[in-house]
């Protein structure tokens, strides 16, 4: 089953992901013209100033006021983001041996995990009982916030604490690590998970609108 997925099953998905994620590309090409004929005084006004002021403060933490009105949910959502990113990218087990990339060792490791799995926590609970939340929450956003858990403490586990005994062959815990890593990837251009890479456009275009036009930040 490992070698299917490492094989057969990742052409299938990257075929998947590099040839929706184009017809994307194609279709925001095609909106964006559509945009330039229905709203020239935005684009005729485009500040690269704006568009990096406003995705800048959305990247740091509490650079917005409505972060620093909601310092918990803001603690939460950077922890999940930030330890998720330092483990697919710094784990030593995702680093080529060959390479000089730093890894991040066994005891902040076991940190990240510990604000990883409470950051999830946090955002479950919320989704839950915040109405204003509750009402805009879909099935579809615990099913990717379950699969990315899996996909992290699969990692983890195979990495750091293969010797727990959870009565699952290593193999199975693999196999699981693996298949919920390549489903994320196939998911990025149907799902929110499309944020990674459509933030970046949206809070650069509200910037400029909110910059240029009236004269006001966006954070």
């Amino acid at each position: 089953m490992y070698d299917i997925l490492r094989g057969p099953l990742i052409l299938i998905y990257w075929i998947t992901f590099f040839g929706v994620s184009l017809v994307l590309i194609i279709r925001f090409s095609y909106l964006y013209g559509l945009g330039r004929g229905k709203d020239p005084v935005l684009y005729d006004n485009w500040s690269w100033k704006w568009a990096l002021r406003s995705i800048f403060r959305w990247l740091i933490p509490f650079g917005s006021q409505s972060m620093k009105d909601h310092p918990f949910v803001t603690i939460a959502y950077f922890s999940f983001h930030l330890t998720f990113f330092v483990m697919l990218v710094f784990l030593s087990s995702h680093i080529l041996s060959k390479t000089s990339w730093w890894g991040v060792s066994d005891p902040i490791a076991d940190i990240l995990a510990l604000f990883f799995i409470a950051s999830v926590v946090f955002i479950v609970i919320r989704r839950l009982i915040a109405p204003e939340v509750r009402i805009i929450t879909t099935l579809s956003d615990y099913f990717l916030l379950a699969i990315v858990t899996i996909l992290f403490l699969t990692g983890y586990y195979m990495a750091y604490h293969p010797g727990i005994e959870l009565g699952i062959n290593y193999e199975s815990i693999l196999i699981l690590h693996a298949l919920s890593g390549e489903l994320l990837i196939v998911l990025i251009p149907f799902t929110k998970l499309g944020h990674m890479i459509l933030f970046f456009f949206t809070r650069a275009i509200i910037g400029v609108e909110f910059g240029v036009r009236r004269g006001v930040r966006t954070w």
